[in-house]
């Protein structure tokens, strides 16, 4: 694909200011209603047929009016308006607790609440059309958008060069092929493509993840519990299980439930690993609306369980003791030690690493399209795996 032509050193260049001018994409894809509990549950041709329009109908996303949802606008600052602690969970709340960047632009494609996020966040300028954002340019880009957007906006953004860095929502995109491109682009354009996997920039759970590297033959079993599909929270667990463990060489998917408020499945499936294996369930069920957040997952090893629960927040490790009867050992459930990961405060860390790569400080190495493409790689395993009713083999080789 020809390069477009190059901008001016001073326009290539921004970066190299203190305050980063950022933007946050807002734009939706084709929301619709949400269907009611008596409707039956879609085949796998409905989801696919209905994926394929939403997918057509965003890629021109300079020509057609779509409607932000409430999904995708709580990431973009949402879940930093009334919360009961200090945590920053947000795009546009870390942005603006490290200082360091400016706030130039929301768009969404909701003029009212452009409007509305614009006077909350006290951002320069406010826009419903997305190619005022992709026709010009800012250091960062947030794309906060649902799902099926993401790869159309991403390749326009990188196309036209509209920015150093772009943070985008996971998954970067739907398809394995898609990823891939997103990946080759980017390269060769010279931009970061970073994924908002964010306990990958907690403390504790690199903490575990060291720990388990340094004796991997610790670890005996492991569960796990996600909501809202596969393609949504649940690449999230995986991500976050292969961070910690590594990557299965196998996995074997033995139920699904269709989530009615993402319009996806989501799976339960088993990840093999060498001398033990991880069990991943979800409380979502086809009958009835969402409940709940969890996002929890504990293990087991040979000297303690770790639990990280509180979607994150916090991490719970009971050691051996002895138990009422000669000679028998058992976990510490009496006296747990709760102590509280550094969760709260990883979107501040992640928007620091946003920083330092834009302005050329470090290389770019974290939450990179191609872990995004080995996650993808797993997930659409644990689809052929249910469709096969069969265990599926991961070979080394797949792996980017």
């Amino acid at each position: 694909m020809p390069r477009g032509p190059r901008r001016s050193a001073a326009r290539e260049r921004p970066w190299r200011r203190t305050g980063l001018a950022t933007a946050l994409l807002l734009v939706a894809g084709l929301a619709t209603a949400p269907a009611s509990s008596a409707d039956p549950e879609p085949t796998d041709d409905d989801v696919r047929a209905a994926q394929s329009a939403v997918r057509s109908a965003a890629g021109e996303v300079a020509a057609i009016e779509l409607q932000l949802t409430e999904l995708a606008g709580q990431i973009a600052g949402g879940y930093d308006s009334g919360k009961s602690d200090t945590g920053i969970y947000s795009h546009a709340g870390a942005y603006r607790k490290d200082g360091r960047f400016l706030l130039k632009t929301i768009c969404d494609t909701d003029p009212e609440r452009a409007a509305a996020f614009r006077d909350n966040w006290s951002v320069a300028a406010a826009t419903s059309s997305p190619e005022e954002v992709i026709g010009s340019y800012h250091d960062v880009v947030s794309v906060c958008t649902p799902d099926q957007s993401h790869f159309r906006l991403l390749m326009s953004l990188i196309e036209r060069r509209a920015c150093r860095t772009i943070f985008a929502e996971k998954p970067l995109a739907l398809e394995l092929d898609q990823i891939a491109e997103v990946e080759r682009l980017a390269a060769e354009r010279g931009i970061n493509v970073v994924v908002n996997f964010q306990r990958r920039f907690d403390p504790a759970h690199r903490a575990l993840r060291e720990a388990l590297l340094a004796d991997p033959g610790q670890l005996l079993s492991g569960s796990a519990l996600y909501i809202k599909g596969l393609e949504h929270i649940g690449v999230t667990m995986i991500d976050t299980l292969t961070f910690l463990c590594g990557p299965p060489h196998a996995v074997y998917a033995f139920n699904r439930v269709f989530n009615r408020q993402v319009e996806g499945y989501s799976y339960e499936f088993v990840l093999f690993y060498d001398g033990f294996n991880i069990t991943v369930k979800t409380p979502d069920t086809d009958l009835g609306p969402y409940h709940y957040h969890i996002f929890e997952i504990d293990l087991l090893l040979a000297d303690r369980r770790v639990t990280l629960n509180d979607n994150s927040r916090q991490m719970v490790t009971r050691g051996i003791v002895d138990y009422a009867y000669s000679g028998v050992k058992v976990l510490n459930d009496q006296s747990p030690v709760q102590a509280p990961t550094g969760y709260h405060l990883s979107m501040v860390a992640a928007v620091d690493y946003l920083f330092r790569i834009t302005r050329g400080e470090t290389g770019h190495s974290i939450n990179t399209p191609a872990h995004s493409y080995s996650n993808k790689l797993i997930v659409d395993k644990i689809a052929l795996s249910y469709q096969k009713n069969t265990k599926i083999q991961i070979g080394a080789t797949q792996w980017k």
